[in-house]
């Protein structure tokens, strides 16, 4: 079964194969946005967090490595809430 898409931010549409973003009007329905292509935002965050992850598989102290992943994080927060830039 497929997961429910989140309404105000982008969503990646297994059904449709096309990333979709949900918008509420004012009544409560559903107006979606439709793109093949990545949003943007997420192909930014994306190599941020490739970078990172580069950098924490050479990290060799504890400390620096905590500070990484918390950056990690909140990236990988950023990407779950991204929405329509227009």
């Amino acid at each position: 079964m497929a997961r429910q898409l989140t309404p105000n931010r982008w969503n990646w549409s297994q059904e449709e194969g096309k990333w979709v973003f949900i918008e509420l009007n004012d009544k409560g329905e559903r107006i979606c946005y439709y793109q093949l292509e990545p949003p943007e935002e997420f192909t930014d965050l994306t190599m941020k967090i490739k970078i990172l992850n580069e950098q924490l598989i050479a990290c060799k102290s504890l400390q620096e490595n905590e500070k990484i992943f918390n950056k990690m994080m909140v990236i990988s927060k950023r990407m779950q809430s991204m929405g329509r830039n227009d």
